[in-house]
């Protein structure tokens, strides 16, 4: 035996020296191609062999290799695209860098209640990239669907910071109800406002468009679905951005106002005129003298302008295992705005979850905990018109001084009654504050159970605590608060949402030929809003503002609320994927609501859809240019209930009065109860191609859509001897038709050069079909310090028009002599220098039958047009948007040209009617026959516009291997926006509401906060 075991170790020892002769030991590292970080758990294998290892926590690996030919190393990891890389005879291969699999994001769409590879959608479906979010600072989420999406028209409707945005998909739906979409958070419906919501935090947003992807929502489906998914950890990658910016921003434009000798000469040509036609000797305001010694005198514009300044910070950790996967972030925002004591402020903490506790089961949580603050400037500065310090700055006399011989404000406008009474505005804006400050908690929590194979259950719970609070105070010291002795508000408005969803997916691949996709869910939300207001005035010290209402002598009656509303609702879809090119969809939505009478508590929405992937018949392969074709159709029912609570029901409304000493309160009935109630229906129809050409370079989607929403929510009017006018009722129909078109264009893409073109288009046309067998009804807000009494509307709604027809007088000239009126047989009494205005009917007469439709606000079409260069570290993007064919009710330039005879005007009028033939476009100066009147064509501008929107230049920044290992990537980045806006409107802006998200008083500008340029410098950096 033991000589046996002498024979057996020589051999062993030749066997082990050449086994270790045809061997190698190779090392490297596997990184992120995104990023640079390392990448643990890739799996490295020898091709055609078993033979493997894993990388460790920092990338690394190291694997005995064939000695002889040539192996060649497969890595591959979930989520990135497999790599084969030949050992060619080293014993390093150095780095090797793995890239997201394009179907991680680009093919997956997030739509509702679940995901679906993008070749299978049979809706309209759009989608932005977290790549895309990241391309533009922007305050707002909402902002980056501007000009990007087709059939999507986002508004600035205020640019102060803060301002809202305004969104409208596929037209204008509804006349009293919402027409904003459907906001979805991480899988939580109805949180609307997204001034609270980090954009940076922002990993996708879909958009739904057409009933097909809508109608799961229900009764909130009408106005189109966004949907924003935010940013979660990846298994594996362990890092840290960190991202800042800086920036500053100017007023784009100024008005071009009178200076001081102007507006005097202005003043004394009032007088002059009023002295000739009332036969009076009233002394005129400012002697010639006096003009000659003023200077220029105040451009209150530039007073109450500044540069503004705005700086992001934001601070995120992510990464994790296959098991539990995290993102951490915090952001703070700052944006000083363009007016003396604007701004906005931001802070925000996200924290994602995601934890596979077994094969079975996996949990996820996702939660925002924001506070925002912003100070307001758009408010009332002089006690009486509707203003603010931007429209006071317009009105006031250029005369007067910031600050008088003393150094002290100027109190009040002067001399009165030559000009309108108002405060300084510049004082207002440095002395009085209002804030309003919003604390927001957004959480949702879920888990998911695994039954069977290809069924699971998810159930869901969140909460969104939405909590806003004003304050508000105006001291004694600036003109506004002298009559109160200094006044102080105090308001909150709390609300909070809950939501309990469940949802069972079954999804399966029942053959090579069949697979199918359902879901089934029932879901609860209730909304509860409390609010209360508390005010007082005659302060005997300025120094605490609204922090002590006490203070304050004279405490005002305070009043406060509670409503609450709930959703239970059932829904399901079905999708059919029948030999991967026929593609079927069935959704069914049922809502019950108690915002709705008894007798329409639930409503039905259903949608049926079917897609047909032409490119994959048999007959299609020898057509090697196309890459994609299929065709989409659909048809579908939404609803939307966007009205307030308890709308159905009787309700008692507050009358309160004194007698002697006491203060006696009671109710009375305040509305005509309508057990009917319900919400209003929208069905839609669309048609749709998706089709792209040479490997996807070229890319087309093209929707042609038609919707009729039906049971709009309208005040009908009743008989009066209800004891009421008019009572809420389903009545009329408004219907919207259009075609989108959208272009993605690869036109070159090189290791060093690559340049991507997207092009979208969009046309809507908007009309009012029934309004009860009205004919048509006058709407529209406006100052009613401008148009009294029942001048007051500004726009109609009438069947067969479009929603937003601006409504008033055609304007033809001025009347130049005695001899023009007297032929013309007008009645009317009017003198020479008065605007002239059409009399359409012909009774030789001017009142409210001669006025018409004199423009429009729904644009013709709207478009957006990027272009993405880069060229080795260098990129560049192009963003150009624009809306043509919309009209803008311009009452900024109304009372600038000719409204109040007391305020301050456009240069333009130097060149006003001062006799026959000197002009018939601006009236003479004491003309006030438009201030009774109402609007005028002339103020209704072309408000199309071509906006160099956003231009980037960012540079990665090339770092050594040795700063790799702690520092993956680093960039730089120059951004300016609304650079260059092309269009014939007169105002600060086209883009301008003054009345936010009104459905009714589209494109006004009236004291709206005026767009800026600006100008960004950023870095990111990962480590």
């Amino acid at each position: 035996m033991r000589k046996f075991t002498h024979l057996l170790l020589p051999a062993a020892v030749v066997i082990s020296v050449s086994a270790h002769a045809q061997t190698s030991q190779v090392t490297g590292t596997v990184l992120s191609a995104t990023d640079n970080s390392p990448l643990p758990g890739v799996s490295v294998v020898i091709k055609g062999t078993t033979t493997g290892a894993s990388t460790d926590p920092d990338g690394k690996f190291s694997l005995p290799v064939p000695a002889t030919g040539d192996p060649v190393l497969v890595f591959s990891f979930i989520g990135f695209e497999p790599q084969e890389v030949r050992v060619g005879g080293r014993s390093s291969i150095g780095s090797v860098k793995l890239g997201e699999k394009a179907t991680a994001l680009n093919d997956v769409v997030v739509v509702g209640y679940g995901t679906q590879r993008k070749r299978d959608i049979t809706g309209s479906v759009a989608s932005i990239s977290a790549e895309q979010v990241a391309e533009t600072p922007i305050t707002r989420a909402d902002q980056i669907l501007q000009g990007r999406v087709s059939g999507v028209q986002v508004t600035q409707t205020n640019s102060e910071p803060g301002g809202n945005v305004s969104i409208r998909i596929r037209g204008t739906n509804s006349i009293n109800s919402g027409n904003e979409p459907l906001f979805v958070v991480d899988g939580f419906p109805g949180a609307g406002d997204l001034n609270s919501i980090n954009p940076s935090d922002i990993e996708s947003i879909e958009v739904l468009k057409d009933a097909s992807a809508t109608a799961i929502y229900g009764s909130r489906g009408a106005n189109g679905v966004v949907i924003i998914t935010t940013k979660k950890g990846k298994a594996g990658r362990n890092a840290i951005n960190f991202e800042a910016y800086t920036g500053v921003s100017n007023v784009r434009k100024k008005y071009d106002l009178m200076n001081a000798p102007e507006f005097a000469r202005y003043l004394n040509d009032v007088q002059t005129l009023n002295n000739l036609e009332n036969k009076t000797t009233t002394p005129l305001p400012y002697t010639q003298q006096q003009i000659d010694a003023m200077g220029e005198g105040t451009d209150w514009q530039d007073e109450i302008f500044r540069q503004g300044r705005q700086s992001n910070y934001q601070l995120g950790f992510s990464g994790g295992t296959e098991d539990t996967r995290y993102n951490l972030s915090f952001n703070y925002f700052d944006q000083e705005g363009i007016i003396l004591n604007s701004g906005f402020k931001r802070g925000s903490v996200r924290l994602n979850l995601d934890r596979r506790v077994s094969n079975k089961i996996n949990v996820s949580f996702t939660s925002q905990l924001s506070r925002t603050q912003q100070r307001l400037t758009t408010v009332n500065t002089n006690g009486g018109s509707n203003g603010g310090v931007l429209l006071d700055a317009l009105r006031f006399s250029p005369i007067q001084p910031v600050r008088d011989a003393n150094g002290n404000y100027t109190f009040q406008n002067q001399p009165l009654p030559a000009v309108e009474i108002a405060g300084n505005p510049v004082a207002y804006a440095e002395s009085a504050k209002d804030n309003l400050t919003t604390t927001r908690a957004l959480i949702n929590v879920a888990g998911e159970y695994q039954l069977l194979e290809g069924l699971k259950l998810r159930i869901s719970g969140g909460t969104d605590l939405f909590a806003n609070q004003r304050n508000q105070f105006i001291p004694s010291t600036v003109y506004v608060g002298q009559n109160t002795n200094g006044s102080a508000t105090k308001a909150s408005n709390n609300n909070y949402s809950w939501l309990n969803e469940n949802t069972l997916t079954y999804d399966r691949k029942l053959n090579e030929n069949n697979a199918l996709n359902v879901v089934a869910g029932l879901s609860f939300q209730e909304f509860v809003n409390e609010n209360y207001s508390a005010s007082a005035n005659n302060f005997f010290t300025n120094a605490l503002g609204s922090d002590n209402i006490g203070l304050g002598a004279n405490v005002l009656t305070p009043s406060s609320g509670k409503n609450s509303n709930r959703l239970a609702s059932y829904f399901g879809r079905v999708n059919y994927r029948l030999f991967e090119k026929y593609l079927f969809t069935f959704t069914m939505r049922a809502d019950g609501s108690s915002r709705f009478g008894p007798n329409n508590k639930w409503g039905y929405f259903p949608s049926a859809a079917f897609a047909y992937r032409l490119i994959d018949e048999n007959f299609m392969k020898g057509f090697t240019s196309l890459s994609d074709l299929k065709l989409r159709a659909s048809y579908g029912i939404t609803g939307n209930q966007e009205i307030g609570s308890y709308q159905s029901l009787g309700r008692y409304g507050l009358s309160a009065y004194t007698s002697g000493a006491t203060r006696l309160v009671g109710l009375s009935p305040s509305n005509v109860p309508n057990p009917d109630l319900s919400w209003e229906s929208t069905a839609a129809a669309d048609v749709g191609i998706d089709v792209a050409f040479l490997k996807n370079r070229i890319s087309v989607t093209a929707d042609v859509y038609y919707k009729k929403t039906t049971d709009l929510l309208l005040q009908v009017s009743i008989p009066q001897t209800t004891g009421f006018s008019n009572i809420l009722q389903n009545a009329g129909s408004v219907q919207n038709k259009g075609l989108e078109f959208s272009l993605n264009t690869v036109n070159f893409d090189s290791k060093k050069f690559s340049w991507n073109t997207n092009l979208n288009f969009s046309l809507n046309r908007n009309k009012v079909l029934d309004l009860n067998g009205e004919y048509q009804r006058f709407v529209g807000q406006s100052s009613t310090s401008l148009f009294p009494g029942a001048t007051a509307a500004t726009s109609v709604l009438r069947v067969g028009e479009p929603i937003g027809s601006f409504y008033g007088y055609v304007f033809q000239g001025i009347w130049q002599t005695p001899e023009e009126i007297t032929a013309s047989g007008l009645t009317t009494t009017v003198r020479p220098g008065d605007p002239r205005y059409a009399d359409l009917n012909g009774d030789k007469k001017i009142d409210g039958n001669d006025r018409t439709i004199i423009g429009r606000a729904q644009p013709k079409f709207i478009y957006g047009f990027t272009n993405g260069f880069s060229y080795g570290p260098v990129s560049l993007n192009i963003f150009i948007q624009g809306v043509q064919g919309t009209d803008v009710l311009n009452l900024n330039r109304y009372e600038l040209e000719s409204g109040f005879t007391t305020t301050n005007k456009l240069r333009s009028v130097n060149d006003r009617w001062t006799g026959p033939g000197t002009s018939n476009t601006i009236p003479k100066a004491n003309s006030v026959v438009r201030r009774s009147t109402g609007i005028v064509s002339d103020v209704v501008e072309n408000g199309s516009f071509a906006r160099l929107k956003t231009v980037t230049v960012s540079f990665n920044v090339p770092l050594p291997e040795a700063v790799t290992k702690t520092i993956k990537s680093a960039s730089v980045y120059v951004t300016g926006q609304n650079l260059i806006t092309i269009t014939k409107y007169s105002g600060y802006d086209p883009e301008v509401n003054s009345f936010g998200n009104s459905g009714l008083s589209l494109n006004t500008d009236y004291n709206a906060f005026p767009s800026t340029r600006t100008f960004i410098g950023g870095v990111k950096i990962g480590f």
